[in-house]
């Protein structure tokens, strides 16, 4: 759990284009790692000069550690916290993301930040669950979840079969942003997207082609105003749906 200088240009991307701040949890107590080297390097600072000129790496460092408030801070949130299940890393909500929820936290977050957090929560569904209760209406989560190549990192890979299939479907999110990231220095700027199921009717194709190595899923979800589901629908692949469909009205001409 912790932003290199990649995952640091698309949060400022998406904070920026969306106009995000406010109130945001990091789910586990993010590190900072910052720029690392070439490509990945000089998109960090080619990002963060369109965005927020005359800021350096150095401003975005916790002055006294090695986690992410000040990052945060900087790009535009007035309030960081950071939920863990564990007080190992002094985070400042200690919770149980597969836990029952407290009333005090439910509509509590404009955004979440999921960087590398719910592939280590076995109960899956309820972690995610729990931060669509704790999004404000119109709330965002900005999720980087590991997606091919990781192998033992965690319980799960996440696809953007999760981001369609969940978020949009069933609980009627708008998908903001939805790319695959390739995690190599060499290869920060090969992102690729992919089709959406629910407009295709068949599973997520590939935008273009994925070097090899670690990819994270780089995505960003908007809770709408009003009209959400309540996380209680089951969930289906959206292909599946389809053919179930589509047989069915098969069935009864």
């Amino acid at each position: 759990m912790a932003i290199s200088d990649t995952l640091a240009a698309r949060i400022m991307d998406v904070v920026c284009e969306y106009n995000l701040g406010g109130n945001i949890v990091m789910l586990g107590r993010q590190r900072w790692i910052g720029k690392r080297r070439k490509r990945s390097a000089a998109l960090f600072d080619t990002t963060l000069e369109r965005h927020f000129p005359g800021l350096t790496e150095n401003d975005l460092k916790n002055a006294d550690d090695h986690f992410c408030e000040t990052f945060f801070r900087k790009i535009g949130f007035d309030k960081i916290d950071s939920m863990d299940v564990s007080d190992f890393e002094d985070a400042s909500i200690v919770q149980d993301l597969a836990g029952e929820l407290p009333d005090d936290l439910t509509g509590r977050f404009d955004v979440v930040y999921d960087g590398g957090t719910c592939e280590h929560v076995f109960d899956l569904p309820t972690a995610y669950r729990n931060i669509h209760k704790m999004l404000k209406p119109g709330g965002v989560l900005i999720g980087h979840s590991p997606s091919n190549n990781w192998i033992n990192h965690g319980f799960y890979q996440i696809t953007p079969e999760m981001v369609y299939g969940f978020w949009e479907k069933t609980l009627g999110y708008d998908v903001l942003q939805c790319a695959l990231q390739p995690m190599l220095p060499m290869f920060a700027n090969r992102v690729v997207t992919t089709s959406n199921p629910n407009r295709t009717g068949v599973r997520p194709r590939l935008q273009g082609k994925l070097p090899e190595g670690p990819v994270i899923l780089t995505y960003a979800v908007r809770k709408p105003l009003e009209g959400a589901g309540d996380g209680s629908d089951k969930v289906y692949q959206t292909d599946y749906q389809k053919r179930w469909n589509d047989s069915a009205g098969i069935a009864a001409e």
